[in-house]
C-alpha cells in the first residue's frame, strides 16, 4: 500500500500542477487536494475501511471543492487519470490474471464509493448555498410592486421545497412534479394574468418543462441514493431554474414600463432591474462553470454636448447612443442605464478577452457614425470598462472592477476599452 500511494501521489502532483496552470481559476492549494485525496483513497483502498472514516473525508473533499469553485467534474478528471495508474502498478505486482481481475473490479468500485460520497459533500453545499440565493430572491420580489410577483414568488417558494427536499434526502417529493400539476404551469399554459410575449411564451413554457422533468430525475436518485448523478442532476436543475427566472425577469420588465424596468428615455432595462437579472446570471456563471463578463460604458464629453446644446438634445444624443449600442449586442446580452450617460452591459457566456473584442467593435461603430438631434450634428465617441467572473466574489465587486477600468480607459485617453 505504502508504494502505491507513493507512485499515485507522483503522479497525481504531475496531473494537478498542469491542469491547474491551464484552468488556475479552479484553485491556488493542490497540494491541499492531494492531501485530501490521497488520505481519502488510502483509507478506500483497505480491505475493511473505515466507513466512517470514508464518510467525513469524503464530504470534507466534496465541501472543498464546492467552497474552493472547483468543479465537481474535475475530481472525475483526475479518477480517470489515476485509476489506469493504480490498475498499471498492481499489473506489475500480480501475476495470476483472475486475481488481477478480481483488484481492478475492487479498485473500481471503491472509486464509484468515492465518487459518490464526495459528490454528497458537494451538494450538501450546493443546495445551501442555492437556498440563499432562492433567499435573496423572495426578499427582492418581496420589496417589489412587479405584476410578475404573484407568479415568481410561487415557483421560488416550490424551488425552494425541492431543495429542501435534496437537503433532508427525501425520496418522495413535497412538490407536485408535472408542468401542468403546479400553479405555475397551469398558468403559463392559459397565459392566465400573464400576458406573456408569443417570443418569449414558447421558450418560458419550454424551460418550465424542463425543471420539472429535471426534478423528477432528482427524485429518482435520490431514491436509489445515487449521489453522483444526483449532484450532477442537480447542477443541470439550477442551471435551468437560473436562465427560467433571468428569462422572466427580462419579460416582465420589456413589457411593463410603468413597472420603471425600462428606462423611460433610452429604451433599455433600468437600473431597478439590474440587480436581479445580474445576480441571476452571475450564479447561473458559478454553478456552470461558464464565462461571464461586464462593460461599464460612459458617453466622452458629454457634459460638453449638455451645456452647448442643452438637455433635450443631450436627451436625444444619449437615446440615439443607446439604441446604437443595442443594436450592435448579441440576443443573449443585456444592456442597463446605469446612471447618467452611463451604461452596464452584462455578457453572458463571455469571456473577459471575447467582451473586449466585442466593446473595441462597439466603440469603433459608435465612432464612425455621426448623430444628428436638432442643432447637433457629428460624431461621439464612449470608454469602456470590462471585469469578468474570475476576479469578482460577488456582482458588486464585479461593477467596482468594470467601473475602475473605466477610470483607466477615460484616463487613458477616451474612445478606448480597459481590463
Amino acid at each position: 500500500m505504502g508504494e502505491l500511494l507513493e507512485h499515485i501521489s507522483v503522479q497525481l502532483t504531475h496531473f494537478l500542477r498542469k491542469n491547474l496552470e491551464d484552468f488556475k481559476y479552479f484553485s491556488e492549494e493542490p497540494e491541499k487536494i492531494k492531501e485530501y485525496y490521497l488520505s481519502l483513497l488510502e483509507e478506500l483502498l483497505k480491505e475493511e475501511p473505515d466507513h466512517t472514516a470514508v464518510k467525513q473525508k469524503s464530504f470534507l473533499l466534496g465541501r472543498y471543492f464546492f467552497q474552493k469553485n472547483i468543479s465537481y467534474m474535475f475530481l472525475l478528471d483526475i479518477n480517470n487519470h489515476i485509476v489506469p495508474e493504480i490498475l498499471k502498478f498492481i499489473s506489475t505486482e500480480e501475476k495470476d490474471v483472475m486475481h488481477f481481475l478480481k483488484q481492478v473490479r475492487f479498485v473500481e468500485s471503491r472509486i464509484r464509493l468515492m465518487e459518490n460520497k464526495v459528490a454528497y459533500g458537494y451538494l450538501t453545499e450546493n443546495v445551501k448555498h442555492d437556498k440563499n440565493w432562492i433567499r435573496e430572491k423572495l426578499k427582492l420580489i418581496k420589496n417589489s410592486e412587479s405584476v410578475m410577483k404573484p407568479f415568481l414568488n410561487d415557483h421560488l417558494i416550490w424551488i425552494n421545497r425541492v431543495l429542501e427536499d435534496i437537503r433532508k434526502l427525501r425520496f418522495k417529493p413535497s412538490v407536485p412534479l408535472g408542468h401542468d400539476k403546479c400553479e405555475m404551469g397551469i398558468r403559463l399554459e392559459s397565459s392566465e394574468g400573464l400576458g406573456i410575449f408569443d417570443e418569449y411564451r414558447d421558450e418560458i413554457i419550454n424551460l418550465h418543462k424542463k425543471i420539472h422533468l429535471s426534478a423528477v430525475e432528482i427524485y429518482h436518485f435520490l431514491h436509489t441514493k445515487d449521489y453522483k448523478h444526483l449532484l450532477l442532476e442537480y447542477l443541470e436543475f439550477f442551471n435551468l431554474v437560473g436562465k427560467f427566472v433571468s428569462l422572466l425577469g427580462v419579460t416582465f420588465a420589456v413589457m411593463y414600463e410603468e413597472d420603471a424596468n425600462i428606462d423611460p428615455l433610452t429604451k433599455v432595462l433600468s437600473r431597478r432591474s439590474l440587480e436581479f437579472i445580474l445576480s441571476s446570471q452571475f450564479h447561473i456563471a458559478r454553478i456552470s462553470k461558464r464565462p461571464l463578463s461586464i462593460a461599464m460604458v460612459d458617453i466622452d464629453n458629454f457634459k460638453q454636448v449638455n451645456d452647448q446644446y442643452g438637455h433635450q438634445i443631450g436627451d436625444c444624443v444619449l437615446k440615439k447612443t443607446a439604441q446604437r449600442i443595442q443594436d450592435s449586442l448579441r440576443k443573449s446580452d443585456f444592456i442597463f442605464r446605469y446612471g447618467g450617460e452611463e451604461f452596464l452591459i452584462l455578457l453572458p457566456f463571455t469571456s473577459k478577452e471575447d467582451a473586449v473584442k466585442v466593446m473595441q467593435k462597439i466603440i469603433k461603430n459608435i465612432s464612425q457614425h455621426r448623430i444628428k438631434c436638432g442643432e447637433f450634428d457629428g460624431s461621439i465617441t464612449v470608454s469602456a470598462g470590462v471585469s469578468s467572473i474570475d476576479e469578482a466574489n460577488d456582482i458588486y465587486t464585479l461593477i467596482s472592477k468594470a467601473d475602475r477600468a473605466l477610470y483607466r480607459a477615460k484616463r487613458s485617453g477616451k474612445n478606448q476599452v480597459s481590463a
